[in-house]
């Protein structure tokens, strides 16, 4: 194995732990914050924060950090409705009825939910029968966590976790339409984009439902939350998820996703005494078999590398490339 593939793989896993402590802790943040601000007021300012620093990030690591074309103009549009503001407003308004570790766990439902829309909406992308039948172990374990209502659902009259699913199917239907937008720009560059578009919409909707800085406890804990939030969850840890994605590719990275609710639920119970129910964790397990049977190939790559055999494979690998 060489010396670049070893450091690779090195980066990869410090990002993967990171990335998963960071989000992870993000969610029990959000739901400190929640008792000292309004929900979408918390969630305004989150994107506040994150639009600042993500498009600095931008202007100062890329040279084309400028929407120039419709399809830049669509992609941020479609990412500031939905994959920002759609699912950020959903979230924080059900984590005031919910608890952290449940919250993440209806947010590992995205790469199911993600795959799915795309091999539905994109012209590129295919789900076989087997990856069929991971969607719909996937949405029994939701349904197990959740527990929808059709009734509730009819009076607007929805439950925490219910307004965490949608926020959820939100930020994978979001994702979809930025692919679908055929747009130019990098990941971080467009999502800081659509974080300056959503941030304003926030704050009107957030006045609109009548949300004031008046509600709001000026204290240390808060202030604290919505740092962490800001810039910790959000200006830091997506950089690096996009780094990781880059590094592993967007399906390994997915893994991310169902290490978050141990470290959102481990957190929650640690820091607010928070308990997970046993249909809780019954329905992340079931969503997470969804996505490796949805996923089997890959995961399929991931088992060899650890197998003993895999590093004299990779090294006769290496050796041809060598001799080409």
């Amino acid at each position: 194995m060489s010396v670049q593939s070893v450091a690779t793989r090195n980066r990869a896993f410090v990002l993967f732990s990171l990335v998963s402590l960071l989000l992870g802790f993000g969610f029990v943040a959000i739901k400190i914050g929640l008792g000292f601000i309004p929900p979408l007021l918390f969630a305004a300012f989150r994107l506040d924060i994150a639009a600042v620093l993500l498009l600095a990030y931008a202007i100062l690591r890329t040279d084309d950090w400028r929407p120039r074309t419709r399809q830049d103009a669509a992609g941020i549009i479609a990412g500031g409705i939905f994959f920002v503001f759609g699912s950020l407003s959903l979230l924080f308004i059900g984590l005031e009825q919910s608890t952290s570790g449940v919250a993440a766990i209806i947010f590992s439902f995205d790469p199911v939910l993600t795959i799915a829309l795309a091999a539905l909406l994109l012209t590129d992308e295919r789900l076989s029968r087997f990856g069929l039948f991971g969607v719909v172990i996937a949405l029994v374990g939701v349904a197990i966590v959740v527990q929808p209502s059709p009734a509730r659902f009819v009076s607007g009259n929805l439950r925490g976790e219910e307004y965490i699913l949608l926020g959820a199917m939100s930020l994978a239907l979001g994702g979809v339409l930025i692919r679908l937008s055929h747009h130019q720009m990098g990941k971080i560059t467009l999502t800081a984009w659509a974080m300056a578009v959503a941030a304003p919409a926030m704050h009107l909707v957030s006045l609109g439902i009548g949300e004031s800085l008046a509600s709001i406890s000026p204290t240390v804990t808060a202030l604290a939350a919505l740092l962490y939030v800001g810039v910790l969850m959000t200006a830091i840890a997506y950089p690096m998820y996009v780094t990781l994605i880059e590094d592993i590719g967007a399906v390994r990275a997915s893994f991310v996703q169902y290490i978050v609710p141990v470290v959102a639920s481990v957190a929650g119970w640690l820091v607010l005494g928070e308990r997970l129910t046993p249909e809780a964790f019954v329905g992340f397990l079931v969503i997470f078999l969804g996505f490796l049977l949805m996923s089997s190939g890959e995961v399929t790559v991931v088992i060899d590398r650890f197998r003993p055999s895999s590093t004299s494979r990779e090294e006769a690998e290496d050796a041809t490339a060598d001799v080409r």
